[in-house]
């Protein structure tokens, strides 16, 4: 999930409006060595929406070494997933994070202790059913501290250069042990709330579907039955994709779409075809670190090849302000559309951003190419300079 720091007035009202009487979720820290908590949250809505994480610092009411602090939410309906965190763990003080779901008309209450001489915090929750599902973190925590640093380090190595077979070799076995506590916990206690929460956390979309099936109907239309659809839908949308990869590929005739562009107006992809030109589709997001990083090169060879190609962005995961303010900072010239769902990166089978097709002029995939990949770039020349 893409984070963003609310603007300063915004923040400045919600910090007022955070630390007024009780809120929805109290938390009392003692022996905590600064006064402030960041706090960031996000709801079901918020994803559907394609929004960003609010994240906002909370201020608490020191009393001797005890600190107080009191978060209310903008809805009192709305189930959210939260994360804390001490504003020192950035610095010298503890650094994990706490995450945990408030639930509809629940209020929540955390009494903690940090340890000086450990840098960490330890939690007590007055829900009972919240309190086990952070003793149930607690066994994979290092194993997923881990598994982020690993994970990061194989993003941080460039396309065009593979992973060491290590590295991906520790992340895989890391991510299947990590799995693996999860499902036991889920197939021991299938009508436990804290599985529940363990399936919200599966990525892997064959043993969510799995899990899924084991568990009672009333975890699926219980409180957190709005996230599990959620993933459910995420995990039907990754199979679809799957299904599509293996027809939407060299040889076959692209997917045609309609999607509207920067003016509203409606852009249909077979409307290039027959004019004696290929065209490259990319298929991106202005949070695609990498779909940022080759821009810069993207740029070059719309220039240079205009004239016999024509490129159609296809934005994916922004909201529609975001994608039409990354377009204007980037400056980017050529054709861009908007998909306010999955639908068509599903219909091409995406799995990875960004992702360029190149189409002959009558439609047909001549290349297809994942990640920024340098290869695109010679063969969209090659092709061109047959022409």
């Amino acid at each position: 999930m893409k984070k963003l720091l609310l603007g300063s007035l915004f923040a400045a009202l919600l910090f007022s409006a955070c630390n007024s009487g009780k809120g929805r979720l109290t938390v009392s820290i003692e022996g905590l060595p600064d006064d402030s908590l960041i706090c960031s949250y996000f709801s079901t809505q918020t994803i559907r929406e394609r929004g960003d994480m609010a994240t906002f610092m909370v201020g608490g009411t020191r009393d001797g070494s005890r600190v107080d602090f009191s978060i209310d939410m903008p809805d009192k309906d709305q189930l959210y997933k939260v994360l804390l965190a001490p504003q020192s763990f950035r610095g010298d003080g503890p650094r994990q994070t706490i995450e945990l779901f408030l639930l509809p008309d629940r209020k929540t209450h955390i009494d903690a202790t940090y340890e000086a001489k450990k840098k960490t915090i330890e939690y007590s929750f007055d829900d009972p059913e919240q309190q086990r599902w952070v003793e149930a973190c607690k066994e994979i925590e290092p194993l997923e501290l881990r598994l982020d640093m690993l994970q990061m380090t194989a993003m941080m190595i460039s396309p065009d250069r593979a992973p060491q077979d290590s590295l991906l070799t520790q992340i895989q076995a890391l991510a299947d042990t990590i799995l693996k506590v999860k499902a036991n916990y889920i197939g021991s206690h299938p009508d436990d709330l804290v599985s529940a929460y363990y399936l919200t956390s599966i990525n892997d979309g064959y043993a969510f579907d799995s899990l899924y099936n084991l568990v009672g109907d009333q975890l699926k239309t219980g409180p957190l039955g709005e996230w599990l659809d959620l993933q459910k839908e995420a995990v039907g949308n990754m199979f679809a994709a799957e299904k599509a990869r293996e027809t939407v590929q060299v040889g076959a005739a692209a997917p045609d779409f309609t999607l509207p562009d920067l003016e509203g107006k409606e852009f249909t992809l077979s409307s290039l075809y027959g004019k004696g030109k290929y065209t490259v589709i990319d298929f991106w997001g202005t949070w695609c670190s990498w779909c940022m990083k080759g821009m810069p090169s993207m740029k070059e060879a719309y220039a240079k090849n205009k004239a016999k190609v024509e490129f159609v962005g296809v934005d994916c995961g922004d909201k529609q302000d975001i994608w039409k303010q990354g377009v204007a900072s980037l400056q980017l010239e050529w054709i861009n559309v908007w998909t306010q769902n999955d639908d068509v990166s599903v219909s091409y089978g995406i799995q990875g951003f960004p992702t360029k097709l190149i189409l002959d002029p009558q439609g047909t995939i001549v290349a297809r190419f994942n990640g920024e990949d340098p290869a695109f770039y010679t063969t969209l020349d090659s092709l061109v300079n047959k022409q």
